[in-house]
């Protein structure tokens, strides 16, 4: 019979085992100085709960993440910023400090906009809010508290004076990003980054103080100015609150309608491509709205909002995808309009249906990129049937479509009234049957009286 004590050390082995599997680095050595602990078992207790007491508790205020491994090895350029480094994730990194002196150049600029406040009030403000800025970030940051705040107040300083220029603020003439285009694009571009962000609240904390005596639009118009383009933001909109810019962009985007209206028991599949769609008798509209996630169907009209495709829109809208995955998976309505449109967008003939049809605009690549962008776009996301928000506008399409007299009728529409002449031709052949049966009609009455 086996010795208790070494009955003990057979379990620690096995428990070290069970916990290990996997993990090469474990030594032989290590494994066997647990085993002939006095008391390994509470030894190895001893141990996990200090870990666990360790852990960082989970903040409910997290809103900015990194992104999730199987999106990122999909599309790795799409999440990581090429120019600047924006917040901790990318903080210190070499590829990017060539910016890390600009910053600086903007810092000085921004500060310079209001006399009256030092670089210390900005500081002295910021650091009020530091607790909270952190609780903002998925993971903990490494920084100290002057570290952290030099950096929030550098990166929004940046962001702001950015914005400013953008919107068309007097700006240095030596200024390195806006000399060039397709820098400032590229800039702008890693603002709209997941990893790339920083509290709003701590961009308007820093806004207000440079423009407290002075009548200025808000920090939210400004935002809106620059990264939707917009002439003024709607004024429902000034009070909503936004976490950062990328939430900020799904904010505005967000349908009218702002609700899941599938249900569990609903019946639906996605729809056929565009194509099939139109053969069916589905007509194809673009609606001017601006939200982009606004799509309907209605008395056999399917209306779909303009989407521009620019060289930063799969970054864009990738971002967006991910944020969604992390932060509103039961809302996910950037999810389900990709997948809505990868179920539309079923060969290259459906994008060039788009694009004929105005819904899709200023494409730098061909039909076949922009068939692959979204069946690309979609890889990796995970959605919810119950909840999938175009569900009813899938189900409206599935019955048209299966509707025979919606297909005649369809064909009718396409075949011989497709055009002024082909009507007029149809027009007259019709008038033209119907006078050669009056006519036989009136001769076989005669010969019979």
């Amino acid at each position: 019979m086996r010795d208790p004590d070494e009955k003990k050390g057979c379990i620690v082995l096995d428990i070290v085992r069970v916990f290990m599997v996997g993990d090469e680095l474990l030594m032989e050595g290590a494994i066997h100085e647990l085993a002939t602990m006095e008391d390994p078992i509470d030894d190895l207790a001893t141990a996990i709960t200090r870990k666990c007491e360790a852990l960082t508790p989970l903040s409910p205020n997290c809103c900015i993440y990194r992104i999730p491994r199987n999106l990122r090895k999909i599309s790795e350029k799409s999440y990581t910023p090429s120019l600047i480094s924006i917040g901790p994730f990318h903080h210190g990194n070499q590829k990017l400090q060539a910016m890390e002196d600009q910053k600086l150049r903007y810092l000085r600029r921004f500060i310079q906009r209001n006399e009256s406040k030092s670089l210390e009030d900005y500081l002295f403000a910021v650091v009020k809010w530091e607790k909270q800025a952190r609780d903002c970030y998925v993971e903990p940051i490494y920084l100290s508290s002057l570290e952290f705040t030099q950096m929030l107040v550098l990166d929004g300083c940046f962001i702001i004076e950015f914005f400013l220029t953008w919107q068309g603020a007097a700006f240095d003439p030596n200024d390195r990003i806006f000399q060039r285009p397709a820098l400032s694009q590229a800039v702008m571009r890693d603002l709209k980054l997941l990893e790339n962000q920083v509290p709003f609240f701590i961009l308007e904390v820093l806004y207000n103080i440079a423009f407290e005596d002075k009548n200025v639009p808000s920090f939210m118009n400004l935002t809106g100015e620059c990264v939707i383009r917009l002439g003024k933001m709607p004024q429902h909109f000034q009070k909503t609150k936004v976490l950062h810019l990328v939430d900020f962009l799904r904010t505005y985007y967000l349908p009218a309608e702002k609700k899941a209206i599938c249900h569990e028991d609903l019946d639906w599949d996605f729809p056929d491509g565009i194509s099939e769609l139109y053969e069916s008798g589905v007509m194809l509209k673009v609606d001017k709205n601006d939200k982009f996630l606004d799509i309907r169907f209605e008395k056999g009209v399917l209306y779909i909002p303009e989407l521009m495709l620019e060289n930063n829109t799969e970054s864009g809208l990738r971002n967006l995808i991910a944020f969604e995955q992390c932060h509103y998976p039961w809302e996910s309505f950037v999810v389900d309009y990709i997948l809505l449109l990868d179920s539309l967008i079923y060969d290259r003939r459906d994008v060039e249906v788009l694009i004929n049809n105005g819904i899709i605009l200023n494409s730098p690549g061909s039909s076949e990129d922009i068939y692959k962008l979204f069946g690309n776009i979609s890889k990796g996301t995970a959605y919810s049937r119950g909840t999938f928000y175009y569900a009813d506008v899938c189900r409206q399409l599935n019955e048209h479509c299966h509707t025979p007299w919606n297909r005649w009728k369809a064909i009718l529409r396409q075949d011989y009234f497709s055009n002024p002449w082909s009507m007029i031709s149809t027009v007259a052949a019709i008038v033209l049957l119907i006078l050669t049966i009056i006519q036989t009609y009136c001769d076989i009455v005669q010969l019979k009286y």
